[in-house]
């Protein structure tokens, strides 16, 4: 075999092996050129608990929303800019100070275009409570207070109709002090049992939405 065929074939080896090597990078992006953009506009709160209408905590259930949208496929957070986010803010705020009005979400559910968007989604919490209970005797007893959260997505992708989802999360404190904890302006949902009852909601929901 001559030199050159050699180097060829070393050439033509080095090649395939750089071909193997960035195919999961082509194949992700193209997968991402297929993702939709998303706003998520509105967490209305259906309950009688307070915290849930805080703009930080509305904003923060958008954002699990967000994120769980596309940790399973098919969508984009919408490009963040001052003007984007401004208007998303705009509207999350109205979604907590007029929870009651239905026809206020719908029409949210139609502002994708104006954002910038494909899809556009809001988050309703349907239901909170809260039930006391003891364990143990005597003076080993404790108490537990049992937190559930149900929430309400709603997910509208371009022209197709719009899709509902439910769900349920739980969790147990023996501390009523808080329900979220907020630092820098930042929603912690793992640090308190409402909290991760709200994540495991949202998870809930956003999993059972039909896919098309």
């Amino acid at each position: 075999m001559s030199l050159h065929a050699g180097s060829a074939r070393q050439r033509w080896f080095r090649t395939g092996i750089c071909c193997l090597l960035l195919f999961p990078w082509f194949f992700a992006t193209a997968q991402a050129g297929e993702l939709h953009r998303l706003a998520v506009v509105g967490v209305a709160n259906k309950t009688g608990e307070g915290e849930f209408s805080n703009l930080l905590i509305a904003q923060g259930i958008a954002q699990l929303v967000a994120q769980e949208l596309y940790d399973v496929g098919g969508y984009l957070p919408v490009e963040d800019n001052p003007e984007i986010t401004g208007r998303i803010n705009e509207l999350l705020a109205l979604s907590a100070q007029t929870a009651s009005a239905d026809a206020d979400s719908d029409r949210a559910l139609n502002s994708g275009k104006g954002l910038g968007c494909e899809a556009v989604a809001t988050v309703k919490i349907v239901k909170f409570s809260k039930s006391r209970s003891k364990g143990g005797v005597g003076p080993f007893s404790t108490a537990k207070v049992e937190i559930a959260v149900e929430v309400e997505v709603s997910l509208k992708d371009g022209d197709k109709p719009v899709i509902r989802a439910q769900g349920r999360g739980t969790g147990v404190t023996k501390s009523q002090s808080f329900l979220f904890q907020v630092r820098k302006d930042k929603v912690n949902f793992d640090q308190t049992s409402a909290g991760q009852a709200t994540l495991e909601a949202v998870k809930d929901a956003v999993a059972k939405l039909p896919r098309s």
